[in-house]
C-alpha cells in the first residue's frame, strides 16, 4: 500500500485550508441589494454629506429642536446599550455616553468614515470610554444580535436606500423588550423650515415599520418640529414578512 510523502501532505493540507478560506470569502461577500429611490410611496432623501457636519452641532439646535427634552424621553439609564444610528458627528452620541454610564454601551453608527472620525477625535477631547463607534454599510447596520436595549434614529431613516434590510438588521439588533425610536421633522407642518423629502407624517412612518415587523408603543408629541415615536417589535415576527416596495 502506497502511503503520500509529508509533503504530499503538507500541500493538501494548504489546498484544502485555501478553498475553504475561499469559500468562506464568497460566503461574506453576498451581493449588495439595489438601492431604491422611493419606498411605499415616499421619496427617499439623499444622505447628507459629512461635509456639512459643522450643521450637526449648531449652537441653536437644542433651541430649534428640544434635543434635550428629546433625549430625556429616551428615559436612559445606567448600564442600557444603545445605539445612535446615523450617529454623524456625535451630537446626541456624547449625552447618550454620559446617561447609560461606564456600565453602559453606545454604538455610534455611521456609513460615511469621515463622520466616525470626527466622532473619534470628540470622544477622544471628551475622554469618554463607552463608546464603540461602527462604519455601518448602506445594506446593514453593522450590529449584532440582541445587544441593544434602544436604536435612536434622528433625522435619519427617511436617507435609508435600502430601509427593508436596515430595519431588519436593527430588528435583529434589539434585546426582548428593546425599542425603536424614530425622530423626524413633522411632513403635516408647512412651517417646519425642511425640504419636503426629508420630512416624513406619522401614517407613512407607522405604515413602513409595521410593514416590516415592528408596532407603535407610544410618541412623544412636544417636540417643536419633530415627531418622536417609540416601536417594540412584533410579537408575532418571527412568522411576519417585510413588505416590498
Amino acid at each position: 500500500m502506497l502511503f503520500p510523502s509529508y509533503r504530499t501532505q503538507l500541500m493538501l493540507t494548504f489546498l484544502a485550508l485555501e478553498l475553504m478560506l475561499v469559500w468562506s470569502g464568497a460566503q461574506e461577500k453576498a451581493p449588495t441589494p439595489p438601492a431604491l429611490t422611493q419606498y411605499l410611496g415616499r421619496e427617499i432623501a439623499q444622505t447628507m454629506h459629512w461635509s456639512g457636519a459643522a450643521w450637526l452641532v449648531r449652537h441653536k439646535r437644542d433651541r430649534e429642536e428640544a434635543t434635550l427634552r428629546m433625549r430625556e424621553e429616551l428615559r436612559l439609564k445606567l448600564g442600557m446599550k444603545v445605539c445612535d444610528m446615523g450617529a454623524g458627528n456625535g451630537y446626541h452620541t456624547l449625552p447618550m455616553g454620559e446617561a447609560v454610564g461606564e456600565t453602559g454601551v453606545v454604538y455610534a453608527v455611521d456609513v460615511q468614515p469621515e463622520m466616525i472620525e470626527m466622532l473619534k477625535q470628540r470622544i477622544a477631547e471628551k475622554k469618554i470610554t463607552n463608546i464603540k463607534p461602527v462604519v455601518g454599510l448602506y445594506h446593514d447596520p453593522k450590529l449584532e444580535p440582541n445587544t441593544c436595549d434602544l436604536i435612536l434614529l434622528v433625522d435619519v431613516y427617511h436617507e435609508f436606500s435600502h430601509p427593508i434590510e436596515m430595519l431588519a438588521g436593527m430588528r435583529k439588533a434589539l434585546r426582548p423588550g428593546g425599542q425603536l425610536v424614530l425622530v423626524e421633522f413633522r411632513a403635516e407642518d408647512d412651517s417646519v423650515p425642511i425640504k419636503p423629502e426629508h420630512k416624513m407624517t406619522k401614517a407613512q412612518i407607522t405604515k413602513e415599520l409595521n410593514a416590516n415587523g415592528y408596532q407603535l408603543a407610544r410618541e412623544f408629541d412636544e417636540l417643536p418640529w419633530q415627531h418622536m415615536m417609540f416601536f417594540s417589535v412584533k410579537e408575532d415576527q418571527p412568522t411576519s414578512k417585510p413588505t416590498a416596495p
